[in-house]
């Protein structure tokens, strides 16, 4: 199954808007708690008992966490696959922090260097001049 187009998530300027706003929220708060590392369990469930069971969970939702990202950076393009890259290299580098807590910094560092790369393709999306299209079938840039 191949796409002849990626699909575009980022479809109008409400939605670009909203990635932007949310992407430099996530942003601001990973600038200001750098160093602030706490290596903990991506996924916490009380009635899963701690030891092996916890970690086969959280094994199994980061692979989860890993397939989807690679869907979601596989089916976009260009500026797009910029975003969904910085996102999940942020949202996937976190828990590795608990592999390497002496990595964690790095990490941290690595993640939000990601969020940046996300939040400067959200916002040249956002000031790309949208493709609209004319009843005559033609493509005119508005």
């Amino acid at each position: 199954m191949t796409q002849a187009h990626p699909a575009t998530l980022l479809t109008t300027r409400v939605r670009t808007a909203v990635a932007l706003g949310l992407t430099a929220f996530v942003f601001a708060l990973a600038v200001l708690h750098w160093g602030h590392t706490k290596s903990g369990w991506l996924l916490w469930l009380g009635f899963v008992p701690q030891g092996w069971p916890q970690i086969a969970v959280n094994v199994v939702f980061y692979g989860c966490l890993c397939w989807l990202g690679f869907w979601f950076i596989r089916g976009t393009g260009g500026r797009e696959r910029f975003f969904m890259v910085g996102w999940f290299v942020s949202i996937l580098l976190s828990p590795l922090e608990r592999v390497r807590p002496q990595w964690a910094a790095a990490f941290e560092h690595i993640g939000t260097l990601g969020l940046a790369m996300a939040l400067l393709a959200a916002l040249s999306l956002l000031l790309a001049p949208a493709n609209v299209v004319a009843s005559n079938g033609r493509t005119n840039a508005t």
